[in-house]
């Protein structure tokens, strides 16, 4: 007995002591419980819908379409933003990259009473334009046709005097997994840069490796610059795995272009910077690796890579746009999904000064002969 009770000391002191240990047993678990709780313990999750109503009387909406939108304000499930009814509704979805976008047409109210004064044999059109990619606008789409459904039962037990037509946005050859594949190379820029910056400048600090480079004659931001090369590769490499694996088992259909180029480089560059300064400021390689889970795990579910940041509540929503991963993410899918570059160009930028600010911090922070 006296045995065992040397041996699990042992193993109790060693457990203490490995950082890394104490993240994925605690820390860990309660992040995940802490972030996905915020998520899915709302009451009832609230979904943007734009609304552009053309069918306008002095300026208000006509009967029907009044009556249409008060159904839809009725279920407390969308936040209803009106666009001007004069813009291209197709356009304006594209652009904005809108998930769902209800289009009341002009004559709306007309086509309703001739429907009605036929018994059914006419039916007034609704229209409602869509991407395909997002994960949120099949709920919004089914919870609207429902709606329609129910105006038809109330009004004329079955008869469709409404119709409600779909028009996607995004190219046909796209779906979800072409919106997720983005986010996901965008966290395999972040795991393959701050993990390896933040391990090897532990481990360098740990065995004196620093004090050795102090004496020769790379000085500190050539080697800094070296490790910023190679994690981009690395980045890269972690690129192209993923899209040639999901091209064959998934016919994955991204495009490729510079800008997307870049922004691997640059969030590889800001993570790079941010593994560095985090590693300054623990005292061996699994207290750093630990560090690096606590910064990098929340950022991976918050930064809309794996859910739809409409889907989070509002106050997350505010934390992620704080997140340099959020616009890697989105700045990849404007590139490599939507063709907008005006839109990624934008978010490169933003990531590149990050990335020069992060790479100059961890530059300044590393210090060899002190460590």
């Amino acid at each position: 007995m006296n045995n065992i009770l040397v041996d699990l000391k042992a193993s109790i002191k060693s457990f203490y002591r490995n950082k890394s240990a104490i993240f994925w047993t605690v820390a860990f678990p309660s992040v995940l419980i802490l972030i996905f709780g915020a998520i899915f313990s709302q009451s009832a999750i609230r979904y943007d819908l734009y609304l552009q109503n053309q069918d306008l009387v002095d300026g208000k909406p006509s009967y029907w379409s009044g009556l249409l939108i008060n159904t839809i304000n009725s279920t407390d499930v969308f936040n209803l933003k009106v666009i001007e009814h004069s813009v291209n509704a197709t356009t304006y979805a594209i652009d904005n990259r809108l998930a769902v976008l209800l289009v009341i047409p002009e004559g709306f109210n007309s086509s309703a009473n001739m429907a009605i004064a036929s018994g059914g044999a006419l039916s007034a059109k609704t229209s409602i334009v869509y991407d395909q990619s997002s994960s949120s606008s099949p709920v919004s789409m089914g919870i609207i046709s429902g709606i329609v459904e129910k105006l038809n039962f109330e009004l004329s037990q079955g008869n469709e005097f409404f119709i409600l037509d779909s028009v996607a946005i995004a190219p046909e050859q796209f779906g979800f997994i072409d919106f997720f594949m983005p986010g996901i190379i965008a966290v395999t820029a972040m795991t393959s840069s701050i993990f390896p910056a933040v391990s090897v400048s532990a481990r360098f600090k740990e065995n004196g490796v620093f004090h050795k480079l102090a004496t020769t004659t790379i000085r500190r931001y050539e080697w800094i610059l070296s490790r910023t090369l190679f994690n981009i590769l690395i980045s890269y490499l972690g690129m192209g795995v993923l899209i040639v694996l999901g091209v064959l088992v998934f016919n994955l259909k991204l495009s490729v272009d510079i800008v997307s180029l870049l922004l691997v480089a640059m969030a590889s560059l800001f993570f790079t910077g941010l593994g560095m300064v985090i590693s300054r400021f623990v005292k061996d390689p699994d207290g750093a690796d630990a560090a690096a889970n606590v910064v990098t795990f929340p950022m991976m579910f918050l930064s809309g890579t794996f859910f739809e940041l409409i889907q989070m509540p509002e106050f997350l929503q505010t934390i992620a746009s704080f997140l340099p991963l959020t616009y890697v993410a989105e700045g990849l899918r404007a590139s490599m999904i939507f063709g907008q570059n005006e839109q990624a160009i934008t978010n490169l930028i933003l990531v590149s000064v990050m990335g020069v600010i992060a790479i100059a911090a961890g530059s300044l922070i590393t210090k060899w002969e002190n460590d």
